[in-house]
């Protein structure tokens, strides 16, 4: 097909409707009912040849065929490593999401922050799938690329070490919704290890299709408490970060004294104000992807402050468990960050209670050899 005649059906395919949330692009033309369909018939799991489970699939590089990191990974399906697995267990949560030997935090941050709006977490994760009904070791998850939905199927094998996960794994154990989501993401991007090191950015609007507004929290705007608490009420997904001040730190994960790491993703999950010694404290709640290590100075998990505001709102906010999630003070919380990226679902400005109006042109074209290469700028 031409390049002429393969536009043209593009943008006819567009106008019925191809490529949006209610009808998302098959990815690789794999078509998740007939795929399942066929493999009840036959009584054979699904195994998916479009990204075996094989080393290519792990990476290339530091998680290459070759590497000493991959020695020893069984691919093992979820029935082999507990006895009764489950897709999702009484609503997706951020508890679900713990980082394993990938560094994928800006992945993760998102995925968490995405558990809070539960119309955008059904978009993204079809509840059409379990482990239970119509079982056949298939699962499909839906991603926004390149200005469209598209529907991408994986078989249910994962990477193990020692019996257990090695990349994302739940915090109750028997639960996989994120783990295969993180597989699908893997093999949208080429392997896992393409995963490594990437943009809170293109995290956050891959999981939503949704338009990013970035804050340097050193020159913070206006009202910036409120702005956050406007899109958390109208369901954008948030997540900050630190900046490293040195290239020995930008090859780390530096962790501060008072356990917040740098140059690693967190999501913000919430934001409330409570009255303190009589004056108002606005206090922002974050969430570490790693499940674990917490910041802890004020208002972290068994800080003084919580015995000095109202037990009744102490009961709702305070909560002592190791789970990557605490609250810390919002003036913390803007000298310790150094980012807040703020993905909304609309263009609509989130500083500003009017509303604009705003109009969406799409082009389709594609990467040209010179003037459209595209890429980072360090590699011409």
């Amino acid at each position: 097909m031409s390049a002429l005649a393969a536009s043209v059906s593009q943008r006819r395919a567009a106008a019925h409707g191809l490529g949006s949330q209610h009808e998302a692009v098959k990815y690789l033309g794999q078509d998740f009912e007939t795929l399942r369909r066929r493999c009840l018939d036959s009584g054979v799991l699904f195994k998916d040849p479009e990204f075996p489970a094989c080393p290519s699939a792990l990476g290339y590089k530091d998680l290459g065929p070759h590497s000493p990191q991959t020695r020893g990974v069984v691919w093992k399906r979820p029935p082999e490593l507990c006895a009764s697995p489950q897709f999702i267990v009484d609503g997706a949560r951020r508890a679900d999401i713990c980082q394993g030997d990938l560094g994928d935090c800006w992945l993760l941050a998102a995925l968490a922050s995405l558990t809070l709006n539960e119309e955008l977490l059904r978009r993204v994760v079809p509840r059409d799938q379990d482990f239970q009904q119509n079982y056949a070791g298939i699962f499909h998850f839906q991603f926004w690329r390149y200005g469209e939905w598209v529907d991408v199927v994986v078989d249910d094998r994962l990477p193990t070490e020692d019996g257990e996960l090695l990349f994302l794994r739940s915090g109750t154990g028997g639960e996989f919704w994120g783990a295969l989501l993180e597989k699908a993401y893997a093999k949208l991007n080429g392997s896992y290890e393409a995963l490594t090191g990437g943009s809170l950015v293109e995290g956050l609007q891959d999981l939503t299709g949704g338009i990013c507004e970035c804050y340097d929290l050193r020159k913070p705007p206006a009202g910036l408490f409120q702005i956050i608490r406007k899109a958390l009420r109208a369901g954008s997904l948030l997540a900050c970060s630190i900046d490293v001040s040195s290239a020995a730190e930008a090859e780390t994960e530096t962790t501060t004294c008072q356990k917040l790491v740098k140059s690693h993703a967190y999501s913000v999950t919430g934001v409330e104000e409570v009255d303190f010694w009589g004056h108002p404290e606005k206090l922002v709640r974050l969430r570490n992807p790693w499940g674990e290590v917490e910041w802890t100075g004020a208002w972290s998990d068994s800080a003084p402050e919580w015995n000095h505001i109202d037990p009744r709102r102490k009961e709702e906010l305070d909560k002592r468990a190791e789970d990557g999630e605490f609250w810390m003070s919002f003036s913390d919380f803007s000298r310790q960050f150094s980012r807040l990226q703020i993905c909304s679902l609309s263009p609509d400005s989130l500083s500003r209670d009017q509303l604009h109006k705003w109009n969406l042109v799409l082009f389709n074209g594609r990467w040209t050899r010179g003037p459209t290469t595209g890429g980072c700028p360090s590699f011409p």
